[in-house]
């Protein structure tokens, strides 16, 4: 049933409305200050696919096989010739205690991914190009963490999802902006990686006082980073939108997945609020 040489399914992962490397990029286009007449819809298109997509694609290898879909028994029976990696060699025994369809699907599933957001990366600019790398290297970090520690560190997942996406997308629509909005921007988005990494944390366990540290400290940096740009009203949606969080955390009721939408129009409404005073 492949028509093509390189083939790839696309779904929609979980909610849609959930703070992700998409919505991650529409927030660097509203802090970039875009207007609908001064975007070049092409590229946001392109750029919007390379983080969410793509990106996604690489990032998934990060949790391996149980995250990537099945290649067939006849793929995985195949042997993949490399030298150094003969039966009895050294490098052999190094992945002797790793499962023997391994390397099918580096060569049949990792690279392709790699390659093809390289490819688009590079289409966009060397500082696409650049983040794309650095998207690889996070992957390969967590692939290793998961190998070591047993499990991929959350906040390399934020970072996916929210502070490389937007800063892409910002570069894009925006690279003559100043160093002071460069700066404030960068502030917003650390903040809200740090806020996201608390999100997953409490999604996975509501009594995590770590992940409601984390979502304390991201939002009251937020909230004085709005002040400080003298933007009070967009500072009450923004207090509005996360208050409700808080409400089920001081009543003990389990903070799920329904307040998703709500950090994800916090973040958008915070994003478009440098836009406006910047």
């Amino acid at each position: 049933m492949a028509c093509g040489l390189v083939n790839a399914q696309t779904w929609v992962d979980h909610s849609f409305w959930r703070p992700a490397a998409l919505w991650a990029g529409i927030a660097g286009a509203l802090s970039a200050g875009a207007t609908l007449e001064g975007i070049d819809w092409r590229v946001l298109a392109l750029a919007l696919i390379l983080v969410d997509v793509l990106w996604g694609s690489v990032w998934r290898l990060a949790g391996g096989r149980a995250h990537l879909l099945p290649l067939s028994p006849r793929t995985l029976r195949q042997q993949v010739w490399l030298p150094y990696l003969q039966p009895g060699s050294p490098a052999a025994r190094v992945f002797a205690n790793d499962h023997q369809d391994l390397w099918p699907l580096v060569f049949r599933a990792g690279i392709p991914a790699i390659l093809l957001a390289l490819l688009v990366a590079a289409v966009l600019g060397v500082d696409a190009l650049a983040l794309t790398l650095i998207a690889v290297a996070i992957t390969l970090l967590g692939w290793t963490a998961r190998h070591t520690l047993q499990d991929v560190p959350v906040l390399l997942g934020s970072l996916m999802s929210i502070g490389l996406p937007w800063l892409l997308i910002m570069q894009q629509l925006a690279p003559t902006a100043e160093a002071s909005v460069w700066g404030v921007s960068g502030v917003l988005v650390a903040m809200w990686v740090l806020h996201h990494w608390g999100e997953m944390r409490i999604l996975a366990d509501p009594h995590d006082a770590i992940a409601m540290l984390l979502l304390a400290s991201g939002e009251l940096a937020i909230c004085a980073l709005l002040i400080l740009a003298q933007a009070p009203l967009w500072l009450a949606g923004v207090v509005l939108l996360l208050l409700p969080t808080w409400l089920a955390i001081v009543q003990g009721r389990p903070v799920g997945r329904r307040m998703q939408p709500l950090w994800l129009l916090a973040m958008l409404l915070s994003a478009m609020a440098l836009s406006q005073v910047l």
